[in-house]
């Protein structure tokens, strides 16, 4: 008795679950570990150690008394096996037999087995009905090995499959195919009562012996609902009684088919009845008959005439549906008949280790399965004439050796694959809603769930689409729609394993090896294929309505989707690889493009300047750069890292296409160095630096003052950052470097007002004050013009911003009205060279013709180009002829205009206007143009200030309606001492003009060869 007890133990604890404690000594250890609960960080420790049971388990007790209050917490389960992470196990209580074997087993017998695997013999013969589940199989059996990757490279919840595809391919695709695994299951599961309502009408309808079932379409529509009700009613009192239902009708499965196995061999030739619902046999019968009468069909016993008869394919009516059967219609009524692969994975929140349950069950489920109906197959096919096999799918009643046999197994085998479907799409239904995939509109479906963990509210919304079902028809009319839809599914399945495969990620290493991109693609392939020739009408539809789904959830934010994305992983791989592969050396003027690093100290002030650069870049690479002064101080924060998330939310809410770098550098310059030599990587490298002007205007806080809850850019609900620590109010923040309106620095603490309207919810509004009137810049003017020379000196072409506070962008596009954009291609330091195109002038032409190419700017703004002469004559109107003819060449779409500056250039010698204070430059008054060229590219002139004001006034008298202005850009000078001088010139140039933009280019950027 004791080792008949001993037995007894080990297979209730192998079967079945418990939910009390386990004191055997042989039981895994399991203690609380929530460890999966949030993210690991360097500063959290984990006891892992091997020491003693003692020791290890007090360590995880004070990990526990510190999240003891997680509702979900994750449980570590140490074996001889190895370590898994599971959650909270109140819920888990199946094992693999239980809980895979079983269920899978069952869907794919429920309908197949008993019903449909005469059916396919009858019209697709043997040899294509051993292809069609030669396909089925191998499509499954590829799906199937990604399943088990995915269910072996983490921790499974509930969800099964769509918990798999969502964390692998991110909540847009994922929530996608989980609503369409959710009505694949539901479809599904309206199939199998069609057919189980089938089977009794047949067996016991009119023209049987028994008559007990009256056969209309709203009695049908009552059988159904009856069993559907009875599965919700088991459904609902929970998974461990569908745990112990679909083991006992397994075994009760798996005796009937082995009485079935014996009748074969046992039962002699007979004739057997064509059931009276066959309407369309009686109508045209093969002899003539009484209408009394009834027809037969007939079992030869193991014959090879028989099985010669059945080997080929004779599509012909299905009597079930009246249409005329083919290929593929036939593989649609077997593929959906054994669709049940992933209802062991469905049930992965109630399994207690799904890592390895899910992998051995599924695996010996499907082989076991493939096994049986290739065995069917042959039997039915060496036994049954093809008239019977056509015209009486329940045949096999009239050959058992006790009729009986057949109806309690079918109605066995498909009222389990019903409770299989109605509990897989409910814990479907209930990952949707835990994840907030739809936001709150199933948050009913959260609130109506057990303690135990049954999701009631679920179950009975799934109960009712069943319901729905039921209005299609017959089980065949059924087929097509769960055949495509569970095909999308596994196409999806597939999917995720290759991309995770394809990109590489360390952290792919799933325990189950027997798995490569290879089976995964041609599973992929292999289902999409299949889901056209079943239909393709239906399989365009299922597709858009993914496509529909995908397109609506990328549109939403996901707060609780907190897992990741493979996008990212491939985008990652993708990126890297092509940027081994983007050489430097094999740049061509032909397919130059501007790479920008923009300098901002601080965005507030900054943001027409940022949007007006992004419009400037044309796909290329755009990067903000933020210097902060200070050291690194051991154990400080960092605050570049404190302030990026800011940072990369102002990126978000402007829709711009940019980076951002930020260092930190004992002063402005070396950081300013620092960004200029190593931001970007590889071929996408600056080629371009942007700084805001120097002068001594007060910067404007543009961000605040924009209407930003009417601005398209600007989301009003953005969220911050939750990974992103938090600064201090109080603490002082150092933000330096060049900015448009002024360069400065600010020593204060954060704007303690950047509360908009009451609400602090905006982390763009979290950069640091302004300079104010009272305070000094901390970048001086010597600083400054070193950086614009180390930016020449680096081979970067260099751009001042003046005055982009006044950008009106937002008028060109609401009023719609016509502006310019304006070019002045001269150097205005050395008039001489006014008609002389050099590779400064190029650049500028380049820069505006590109912001010419975007919108509003595309369709609002003339490009205009100024040309500056002595006097109009016809000389001047042969350059003229020159200039357009060049644009012409360079495909540049802009108007020219002469300008005569004979009475500005005359201030330029005249005695009584130079500057006597002015520092300058001693220059050969007769040089040549070689030698005005040497200067112009080594050297700065200081000129007299009457002369730069005449200049200046005649930009403004042809600035009307122009929105924005590029100058040219002298190099500055080489003596630091004229630095002040240098910028007092630049001042002066662009004082009280429209937003400008000073351009010194250093290399070739346009051509005009092919």
């Amino acid at each position: 008795m004791n080792g008949f007890s001993r037995i007894r133990s080990t297979l209730r604890r192998t079967i079945f679950s418990s939910n009390g404690a386990d004191t055997s000594p042989n039981t895994a250890r399991r203690e609380d570990f929530p460890i999966l609960s949030r993210h690991l960080s360097s500063y959290e420790r984990f006891d892992l150690s091997t020491g003693s049971q003692g020791a290890s388990t007090a360590s995880l007790q004070n990990i526990n008394s510190i999240n003891n209050s997680l509702p979900h917490a994750p449980v570590i389960e140490t074996t001889n096996e190895g370590v898994e992470f599971l959650s909270h196990n109140s819920k888990r209580t199946l094992r693999t037999i239980p809980g895979v074997f079983c269920p899978i087993a069952l869907s794919m017998f429920s309908i197949s087995l008993f019903m449909r695997i005469g059916f396919v013999v009858a019209h697709a013969g043997v040899l294509q009905t051993l292809l069609q589940l030669g396909l089925c199989f191998l499509i499954l059996f590829c799906t199937l090995l990604s399943v088990c990757s995915l269910a072996t490279n983490g921790a499974i919840e509930g969800g099964g499959v769509y918990h798999m595809i969502s964390r692998a391919l991110g909540p847009e695709f994922g929530g996608s195919i989980g609503v369409l695994f959710f009505f694949a299951n539901v479809i599904g599961n309206g199939q199998s009562v069609a057919a189980l309502v089938e089977a009794l009408v047949d067996s016991f309808g009119p023209g049987s012996k028994a008559s007990a079932f009256q056969d209309s379409h709203w009695w049908r529509f009552l059988y159904g609902t009856i069993i559907n009700i009875i599965s919700l009613i088991t459904c609902l009192l929970g998974s461990s009684l569908f745990s112990m239902a679909t083991f006992f009708i397994f075994i009760l499965v798996s005796f009937v088919y082995l009485m079935v196995v014996v009748s074969f061999f046992v039962k002699g030739p007979q004739d057997v009845i064509i059931p009276k619902v066959n309407a369309y046999a009686y109508e045209h019968p093969p002899y003539a008959i009484n209408a009394s009468d009834f027809l037969y069909g007939h079992y030869t016993g193991f014959s090879a005439a028989t099985f010669r008869e059945n080997t080929y394919a004779n599509y012909t009516i299905d009597y079930t549906t009246g249409d005329v059967m083919n290929f593929a219609t036939v593989f649609g009524v077997l593929f959906s008949s054994i669709t049940g692969l992933l209802a062991g994975a469905n049930m992965s929140g109630e399994l207690k280790r799904p890592s390895r349950s899910i992998p051995t069950g599924s695996i010996a489920a499907v082989l076991f399965v493939f096994f049986i109906f290739i065995t069917e197959t042959l039997l039915m096919a060496a036994t049954t004439d093809r008239y019977t096999l056509t015209n009486n799918y329940l045949f096999l009643q009239d050959v058992n050796i006790w009729a009986p046999f057949v109806i309690i197994g079918i109605i066995a085998a498909v009222f389990s694959a019903c409770l299989s479907g109605l509990i897989g799409a409910s814990r479907i239904l209930e990952a949707l809603a835990v994840d907030e995939i739809f936001g709150s509109v199933l948050s009913w479906i959260r609130a109506g769930t057990t303690r135990h963990g049954n999701p009631w509210a679920a179950v009975i919304f799934t109960f009712i689409l069943v319901q729905l079902t039921l209005f299609i028809g017959s089980m065949n009319t059924i087929a097509p729609i769960v055949t495509i839809f569970f095909l999308l599914a596994y196409f999806a399945v597939n999917l995720s394993c290759l991309a995770l495969d394809l990109a590489s990620a360390p952290n792919f290493r799933p325990t189950f090896k027997y798995f490569s991109w290879h089976t995964a693609l041609l599973g992929a392939v292999g289902s999409i294929i299949m889901c056209f020739i079943v239909s393709a009408a239906y399989a365009s539809i299922a597709i858009g309505i993914l496509i529909g789904f995908i397109c609506m959830l990328h549109l939403r934010d996901f707060p609780r989707a907190s897992w990741g994305s493979i996008s990212q992983a491939l985008i990652f791989h993708q990126v890297r690889k092509y940027l081994l592969l983007l050489d430097p050396r094999k740049e061509h003027v032909k397919f130059w493009r501007p790479q920008m690093l923009l300098l901002v100290a601080n965005p507030r002030s900054s943001i027409n300047l940022i949007d007006f650069v992004n419009d400037m870049k044309k796909g290329g690479l755009f990067i903000l750069g933020h210097v902060k002064t200070g050291q690194m101080d051991t154990g400080a924060a960092d605050l570049c890292s404190q302030e990026y998330p800011y940072w990369v939310s102002l990126i978000d809410n402007m829709k711009i296409k940019a980076f951002v770098d930020m260092t930190l550098a004992p002063t402005i310059r070396d950081g300013v160095l620092q960004l200029m030599r190593l931001s970007g990587l590889g071929g996408l490298r600056p080629n371009t630096v942007i700084l805001g002007f120097y002068d001594g205007a007060l910067p404007e806080d543009k961000l605040r003052n924009r209407s930003f809850f009417k601005r398209r850019w600007l989301k009003s609900s953005t969220p911050v950052n939750p990974m992103a620590a938090p600064v201090s109010h109080q603490q002082p923040i150092i933000q330096s470097g060049a900015m448009e309106g002024a360069s400065t620095i600010t020593l204060h603490s954060f704007n303690s007002s950047a509360a908009i309207n009451g609400n602090d919810m905006f982390p763009i509004f979290n950069f640091g004050e302004l300079r104010q009137e009272d305070e000094d810049k901390e970048l001086d003017v010597y600083s400054y013009v070193q950086i614009i020379k180390d930016a020449l000196n680096l081979n970067k072409s260099i751009c001042l911003a003046r005055n982009f506070h006044q950008l009106q962008k937002d008028d060109i596009e609401v009023n719609k009205r016509k502006v310019f954009v304006d070019i002045w291609p001269v150097n205005f330091i050395f008039p001489e060279t006014s008609t002389q195109f050099d590779v400064t002038c190029l650049y500028m032409l380049q820069l505006a013709t590109i912001l010419s190419m975007v919108k509003p700017w595309k369709s609002r703004a003339t490009l205009r180009v100024f040309l500056c002469i002595d006097a109009i004559n016809d000389n001047a109107l042969r350059t003229q002829q020159h200039l357009d003819e060049l644009l012409s060449q360079l495909r540049i779409n802009a108007q020219t205009r002469m300008i005569a500056w004979e009475n500005v250039t005359s201030l330029l010698n005249n005695t009584s206007t130079i500057n006597d204070s002015a520092a300058t430059i001693p220059v050969e008054q007769q040089a040549t143009t070689t030698g005005i060229a040497a200067a112009i590219t080594n050297s700065f002139i200081d000129i007299n200030d009457v002369y730069i004001r005449g200049v200046n006034e005649l930009i403004r008298q042809q600035c009307d309606s122009t929105s924005c202005l590029y100058l040219y850009l002298p190099r500055p000078p080489k003596d630091k001492s004229l630095s002040p001088r240098y910028m007092r010139v630049l001042d002066l140039l662009s004082h009280d003009l429209p937003p400008v933009m000073f351009v010194h280019g250093v290399s070739s950027v346009t051509c005009t060869q092919l």
